[in-house]
């Protein structure tokens, strides 16, 4: 009687242990695609993707790439060079919500002294018609 006993409780201990990682692992979720389209101009160069100042892609002309992050408010930043957000980059922030996507266009701008790269969001319908001649990538890093 007592092995059985002491059987129940050790399953009983194993399952509760199981059911609080899976708790765990069930953070709410969404996803922020990064699209490069930007033309001839800077297309011979990668630029630099990141969310809240970490690193996430280099992503060259007409190419786009997925990141799955959590729910929430995120900040999103590109530029030329460096794998390290520079102070200076324009930050742009996004809200995540579980489930869906987010939409990040990458933006550049030729002046005659100056060129500016910066993020913008758009939306659903703009992103699926500007990535119908694109390429996903999957190996940005």
């Amino acid at each position: 009687m007592k092995k059985i006993l002491i059987f129940t409780l050790m399953i009983s201990l194993i399952f509760t242990s199981y059911i609080k990682a899976q708790d765990t692992n069930n953070i709410e979720t969404g996803k922020i695609y990064f699209l490069r389209s930007t033309g001839f101009a800077g297309s011979a160069s990668a630029f630099k993707t990141f969310i809240d100042g970490q690193f996430v892609c280099k992503l060259n002309n007409k190419k786009y790439s997925i990141h799955e992050v959590p729910v929430g408010k995120h900040e999103c930043s590109v530029q030329f060079g460096g794998k390290k957000s520079k102070e200076r980059s324009e930050k742009f922030e996004v809200n995540v919500e579980s489930g869906k996507n987010t939409y990040v266009q990458i933006v550049f701008e030729t002046g005659a002294f100056i060129n500016n790269t910066y993020c913008e969001e758009v939306t659903e319908n703009t992103a699926t018609i500007k990535m119908e001649n694109m390429e996903e990538d999957t190996k940005c890093l």
